[in-house]
């Protein structure tokens, strides 16, 4: 008898952490999708402020920019024609949308590389693109050797170095 009792304790605590471990995977998945959603409604704003107006068929990414002259939506992905287009979209409207062919300019990882040989950051955190007074960049931040925290642009056209911000 106290067998039978011993067992079905055993099979009640195997339930009881199933669903608790059910409610943890169910609230932390609900937190990062509520954490995103913000972005993703940004990304609709993008998309809506340049419908009809570029010609942008297949979104690949989505960069959210906030630097000291504004904020930009950016979206990259393929024209009509199978080109691979980056478009640069103000927060505000009275500013231009921007939209250049990703050939123009350097790739992510390009910019990365060159912050690497330059910096040589123990920890890269963030690579983006943005645009700072009509100059699109690639905006990297990173740790550096003593755990500081760094921001390195890099203009998207030339591959030059535009703007450092360190030890912050």
């Amino acid at each position: 008898m106290l067998r039978k009792r011993n067992r079905g304790s055993y099979w009640k605590w195997i339930w009881l952490s199933i669903g608790v471990l059910f409610l943890l995977i169910a609230g932390i998945f609900t937190f990062f999708y509520s954490a995103q959603k913000p972005v993703r409604a940004d990304e609709a704003t993008a998309l809506e402020r340049i419908d009809g107006k570029v010609d942008l068929k297949q979104q690949d990414d989505f960069y959210l920019y906030n630097g000291a002259n504004g904020v930009y939506y950016v979206l990259t992905g393929k024209n009509s024609k199978g080109k691979n287009i980056i478009v640069w979209v103000p927060k505000s409207k009275k500013d231009t949308v921007v939209v250049k062919y990703a050939s123009d300019g350097i790739s992510k990882n390009e910019a990365i590389a060159k912050v690497k040989q330059e910096k040589n950051p123990a920890k890269l955190l963030n690579v983006t693109l943005g645009m700072d007074k009509g100059v699109p960049i690639w905006e990297i931040s990173y740790l550096d050797s003593s755990g500081s925290l760094n921001y390195y642009d890099v203009d998207f056209e030339t591959g030059e170095w535009y703007r450092a911000i360190e030890n912050l």
